[in-house]
C-alpha cells in the first residue's frame, strides 16, 4: 500500500512541476475508491487511458478543457499514472 509520502516522491522525482502533496494523495485516494467500487465500464475506462498515445492524450485534454477543467499535458500525464498506481494496487489480474 501506498503512503503519502511515497506518491508525492514518485512524481517529484519524475515530473518538473509535480502536483502538490496533499492533491496528489487525494485524488489517488480518489481513484482508488473509484476503482475499488468495481463498476467494470469505469475499471475498463481508466485502463484504456492509460494506454493513450500523445495523439490521443491531447484530444481528451482538450475534451477535459470543454468542460471547464484545464491541465497541463505533465498534469494529465500525472493523473494517468496515479490511476495506473491505483489501478495496481486495486484491480486484480
Amino acid at each position: 500500500m501506498k503512503n503519502q509520502d511515497e506518491i508525492y516522491k514518485t512524481l517529484k522525482s519524475i515530473y518538473d512541476w509535480p502536483l502538490d502533496k496533499e492533491q496528489s494523495w487525494l485524488v489517488y485516494s480518489n481513484f482508488k475508491e473509484i476503482l475499488s467500487a468495481g463498476d467494470i465500464g469505469t475499471v475498463d475506462f481508466f485502463i484504456e487511458l492509460t494506454r493513450f498515445d500523445k495523439t490521443q492524450r491531447r484530444k481528451y485534454r482538450s475534451h477535459l478543457a470543454s468542460l471547464g477543467f484545464e491541465l497541463r499535458p505533465d498534469e494529465l500525464n500525472q493523473y494517468i499514472l496515479l490511476i495506473m498506481l491505483a489501478i495496481m494496487e486495486v484491480v486484480e489480474v
